[in-house]
């Protein structure tokens, strides 16, 4: 009788300073993230990102319908931008403020299924995964795709537990405008209103239900519908060739991948022999945990560990049967449902932990402490490229280029990938760059039919006194017969030329 009072007691005070706590961890993540990332570079997918939140908002429209992301990022990035600015704190704050919000909504669905002790106990496990707060700072889409992801399927979780019908309208009219909004700021949510699908159709037939009839059934076809304007676009972007090649498929190395970066922020290849043997550990003491998550769970919970089981394995699954005939990349692409797969991960451990050995203590402690060397290694490395093995430095070399963009010197970047590049941190700079066609795709078709393009830099550009040239890898331009080399400079992968007249 006194145990039971001391237990309702104890969860009247967890309910009472949840949210302050929940609120409290968000911040700490956002925190976390903006300090790592005001020390990256700006770099290409960023920078493109901003060049084309400063197009006109037809413009805008137009480029992206010409490359292969929808277009409601880069108009919410332009309106952001027009209020608070162009700084790298402005811009990357939108992305931090979405993961913020992805946070507090991931810790209001834990507390609406599994109650509050379990989402206290899941929330490090979201606020410190190290993947989450690399794309919280991003100047990209993904984190925004996680705050639409994670809100939709609260909203949903709602919709699915009232039993007002007119509330529950009300709540599938909001989930279907996420479900849409989600679509129109990243291609791949598809994967995960998929998983909402089959969830939900798996919970029909057992309660022996129509599915057609169904509220839920009607709020995604509204979804649809709220798409179909863009729909042509997207055809038209499938097979346009913008998408940037990617060398391989989803392979056994690409799966620990997911593992590794989600707790240690490293690719698998990278792994040595003690961090093979933490991975090792992880996964086997997630897989124990989850196994007694199903064992204890309610039908109710049993159901919620289904949905968010079916939240990361339905993306992961089908981009894996995808790269088989058309190689992705995979940790950008499943960072927006990677929110439920460490929500998973957390409420597991809780389940685990009821009554639970010593042995499943500590081991739970060692999770926490892998969570933490990850975040350490992600403030160490920054956003690194594993794709192209480099850290963005364009930031120091625009820094040196800054005070000479004058008319007596001429800036000539090797492509336009590295323009776009230097353009955030060279606006008043004409940066002049060297393509062998007019008419650029993709994320270059800002820079098509632009006068600043070099075909021929030996003659186009003979009259220049003073020429700096920036480029990755090894010089393939051929300058100007009355310019001598003076300098040449290194900021990691990225290279400087100076070259003077005589």
């Amino acid at each position: 009788m006194i145990q039971t009072m001391v237990d309702r007691f104890r969860s009247r005070q967890l309910e009472r300073y949840f949210p302050a706590t929940l609120v409290c961890v968000a911040l700490g993540a956002m925190f976390i993230s903006l300090m790592i990332g005001l020390r990256q570079s700006v770099w290409f997918d960023e920078a493109y990102s901003i060049l084309l939140a400063k197009q006109s908002a037809l413009q805008l429209v137009h480029l992206t319908s010409v490359d292969t992301h929808p277009p409601l990022y880069y108009l919410l990035l332009k309106s952001w931008a027009g209020m608070f600015g162009w700084s790298e704190l402005a811009l990357r704050s939108l992305s931090v403020l979405a993961m913020g919000g992805a946070v507090v909504f991931g810790g209001l669905l834990a507390r609406r299924m599994f109650g509050v002790r379990m989402a206290i106990m899941a929330l490090p496990f979201i606020a410190l995964s190290p993947l989450l707060l690399r794309y919280g700072f991003e100047i990209r889409m993904y984190s925004l795709a996680s705050l639409i992801g994670i809100a939709a399927t609260y909203v949903l979780v709602l919709a699915v537990e009232t039993k007002t019908p007119s509330r529950q309208w009300k709540l599938y009219v909001i989930y279907a405008f996420l479900v849409a909004l989600g679509v129109y700021t990243l291609y791949y949510t598809v994967l995960l209103w998929l998983a909402h699908f089959i969830w939900l159709v798996f919970r029909a037939y057992r309660d022996k239900k129509p599915v057609v009839k169904t509220p839920w059934f009607m709020a995604l076809l509204g979804s649809v519908v709220l798409f179909l304007p863009w729909l042509p676009v997207f055809v038209s972007q499938v097979g346009n060739g913008a998408l940037a090649a990617v060398s391989r498929a989803m392979t056994v190395d690409s799966l620990v991948g997911i593992v590794s970066f989600s707790f240690l922020y490293q690719p698998s290849w990278q792994l040595d022999g003690y961090g093979t043997i933490i991975i090792l550990f992880i996964v086997v003491t997630v897989s124990i945990a989850f196994s007694r998550a199903f064992k204890k769970a309610s039908k109710k919970e049993w159901d919620y560990l289904l949905l968010l089981t079916l939240y990361i394995m339905v993306p992961i699954v089908l981009i894996t049967l995808v790269s088989l005939v058309k190689p992705l990349y995979t940790e950008r692409y499943l960072s927006h449902v990677l929110i439920g797969g460490m929500l998973l991960v957390g409420i597991a451990i809780a389940y685990a932990m009821k009554k639970a050995s010593s042995r499943m203590g500590f081991a739970v402690v060692v999770v926490y402490v892998v969570l933490i060397l990850g975040v350490g290694q992600l403030a160490k490395i920054g956003n690194f490229n594993f794709q192209r093995m480099q850290t963005p430095n364009v930031k120091e070399v625009a820094a040196e280029i800054k005070d000479e963009c004058d008319r007596n010197t001429t800036v000539l970047a090797s492509g336009p990938y590295v323009a776009i590049e230097l353009a955030y941190y060279l606006p008043t700079c004409e940066i002049r760059f060297y393509s062998t066609t007019d008419v650029l795709r993709g994320g270059y078709a800002g820079l098509s039919n632009s006068p600043l393009r070099i075909a021929h830099p030996s003659t186009q550009l003979a009259n220049s006194s003073r020429l700096l040239y920036v480029y990755y890898g090894k010089p393939q331009l051929m300058m100007p017969a009355n310019l001598i080399a003076t300098s040449h400079e290194e900021r990691g992968a990225l290279k400087l030329d100076i070259f003077s007249a005589p």
